[in-house]
């Protein structure tokens, strides 16, 4: 399945703004030379690219599965997620620092006016458009429920991504702006410099997060924890099952779960079942009727846990949607249990 439209959207949304943000930025740096300015435009710059990125993962991803691929190519977004969040960092942390220390060592007191600030108030409501673009985007996504828990446990990678470069660069214009105005006011182009280093850094913190956030999701993040313990209730609450164990699961996108388990049917599930195919005056004693009897009771048998598998599989879509991938197995019997029917099957022998 590929990812929500809303997701796509920001980051088109995203791109270009930034792609316009970025321009502006660099056409004040060189009217100031200010060196928070530039860290600006470096950081807008890193930003269109990652964004670049992340269209390209979301469009890779929206692949439909083939042979080669069964559970299809979700996978794809948190790779270039992966891509992305490099780029910030070493990009947009990188040589923001990096400016950031030459100004340090090197200062110089940039030249600001009018077009600077004019300048950093057009890049902040651009930007700030932007911001809400992806934020009503992750609200509609979340459904009421709580915004933050979703977006830290359910959201689309490519969206966070968005939602957190897009909040570092309003907090990095005000920053800028900041630093700008107060080198400007005190002649003192340390503040521009502090200003530059503290946008690197906070780069530097989303780039870490979002790293950590497509690793665990390539490698193969569980459900969330209420998703599961759903899953497990509905599977008990089956009269057909006398219990369940060894459940697994697993992200293959934000919006595709994987569920597997074993399962123990009723004893009392498996007698009825048979009684209703066994002949009401009992089997034969031998001969081909018999083996016919035991045939169609075998096969009425297997289609009737067919049928409560498929009834189950029914059921856990219609309450958790994102379960795409449903693995029920007949549970497998421990060392000690095959030994006592191998036991009783001597016996009987």
């Amino acid at each position: 399945m590929s990812a929500p439209a809303s997701s796509l959207k920001a980051v088109i949304a995203a791109l270009s703004g930034n792609v316009l943000v970025t321009l502006i930025k660099f056409i004040a740096f060189v009217l100031s030379g200010s060196g928070a300015m530039l860290s600006e435009a470096i950081h807008s710059a890193a930003d269109t690219g990652n964004q670049v990125l992340l269209f390209l993962g979301l469009k890779r991803a929206a692949r439909v599965e083939d042979d080669s691929h069964p559970y299809g190519y979700g996978g794809e977004r948190f790779i270039f997620g992966i891509l992305s969040a490099s780029g910030i960092f070493f990009v947009g942390c990188g040589v923001t620092v990096y400016h950031g220390i030459q100004s340090l060592l090197h200062p110089h007191v940039a030249e600001t006016g009018p077009v600077t600030f004019a300048v950093l108030g057009l890049s902040f409501l651009i930007e700030g458009g932007v911001l809400l673009f992806a934020v009503r985007g992750l609200l509609k996504q979340a459904a009421g429920e709580p915004f933050f828990r979703f977006v830290r446990t359910k959201a689309d990678p490519a969206s966070v991504a968005i939602l957190l470069e897009d909040g570092a660069a309003v907090l990095g214009l005000v920053l800028a702006t900041a630093g700008i105005g107060l080198a400007h006011v005190t002649g003192n182009p340390v503040w521009d410099a502090a200003a530059s280093l503290t946008v690197g850094v906070l780069l530097g913190l989303i780039a870490l997060y979002l790293m950590v956030e497509n690793r665990e999701l390539l490698l193969g993040r569980s459900v969330p924890a209420d998703v599961e313990q759903r899953f497990e209730d509905l599977l008990r609450a089956r009269p057909s099952l006398a219990d369940l164990h060894d459940v697994k699961t697993r992200q293959l996108t934000p919006e595709v779960y994987q569920f597997k388990a074993e399962l123990r049917f009723s004893e009392a599930f498996v007698a009825a079942r048979l009684a209703e195919a066994l002949p009401a005056h009992g089997l034969p004693p031998v001969g081909a009727e018999r083996e016919r009897a035991l045939g169609d009771a075998a096969r009425h048998l297997i289609r009737t846990m067919s049928e409560e598998i498929d009834a189950i599989e029914a059921e856990v879509r219609r309450a958790i949607p994102q379960a795409k991938h449903i693995d029920l197995e007949l549970e497998h019997l421990t060392a000690a249990a095959a030994e006592a029917a191998e036991e009783l099957r001597t016996q009987a022998g």
